[in-house]
């Protein structure tokens, strides 16, 4: 049941991926094309300026993910089968990673593209600093940071589409009631974090290295982070989604 839900979910969806990876690959070209008439940085530069897309993109599609379930009475045909709201919920929160993931890996394989092409790679690689760096901290660094992205935009989609949820609840004002819930969410999850910070202050910290380049050597430093806020705004999560299952099922008219 979930898996045909999900593609599904993908289906239903695919025109908007495609528009987007498309308008990735024409961007992408349209730059190389630039290669010895603009300057080598104002192509990089370029390249990455439309970028924050990605964060309105999981606006709108978180939304719309749920908007299309009203306007076609899907919700109401799902949980008459009866398929319980997990799979409803779940499935449309992969789509969103799934995407994401897709997006971001073929923006990053573009931005390697003109970096190469532009010669911009080069130079920064071969750089003392550059050298310097230990390869192994380089690919774990990369690899946190984009789990860390990965999942904070993740979380903006299922703040989006609980809030969307929540308000239809109610027959009147939901859009306004929609931006009202996404802000108290938002701020209430930042105050279980801090919450986390004093209650949670037992567990063990997270220890990242940092890395300082002096005279052609790297030098590692340990940066402490608390682990209790990112417990605290876990546990927050899966009662919201609890919550947003239980609403779906037994509160709205769908």
């Amino acid at each position: 049941m979930w898996w045909q839900q999900f593609k599904k979910e993908l289906m239903s969806h695919r025109g908007e991926s495609l528009l987007v990876v498309g308008a990735l690959v024409i961007w992408t070209v349209f730059l190389l094309t630039r290669i010895g008439v603009w300057r080598p940085d104002v192509i990089t530069g370029a390249y990455w300026a439309p970028m924050g897309f990605l964060p309105l993109w999981v606006l709108w599609t978180s939304m719309q993910l749920y908007r299309q379930e009203w306007r076609e009475n899907t919700s109401y045909l799902m949980l008459s089968l009866p398929a319980r709201a997990w799979v409803i919920t779940s499935a449309k929160l992969a789509v969103i990673a799934a995407s994401l993931v897709v997006f971001t890996l073929l923006i990053a394989l573009g931005g390697w593209i003109v970096a190469s092409r532009t010669g911009i790679l080069a130079l920064v690689t071969q750089t003392p600093e550059f050298a310097a760096l230990p390869k192994e901290w380089l690919v774990k660094t990369a690899l946190t940071g984009y789990g860390v992205l990965l999942a904070s935009l993740i979380t903006l989609g299922f703040v989006v589409q609980f809030a969307y949820v929540f308000s239809r609840l109610f027959a009147r004002f939901q859009g306004l009631l929609m931006l009202w819930t996404s802000i108290l969410v938002s701020w209430l999850l930042s105050r279980v974090a801090d919450l986390g910070s004093v209650i949670l202050g037992w567990l063990p910290d997270i220890h990242v290295q940092s890395v300082n380049i002096a005279l052609g050597i790297a030098q590692f430093d340990l940066v402490r982070i608390e682990s209790g806020p990112i417990v605290a705004v876990a546990l927050a999560l899966v009662g919201l989604y609890t919550l947003l299952n239980a609403i779906i099922e037994r509160a709205v008219e769908v």
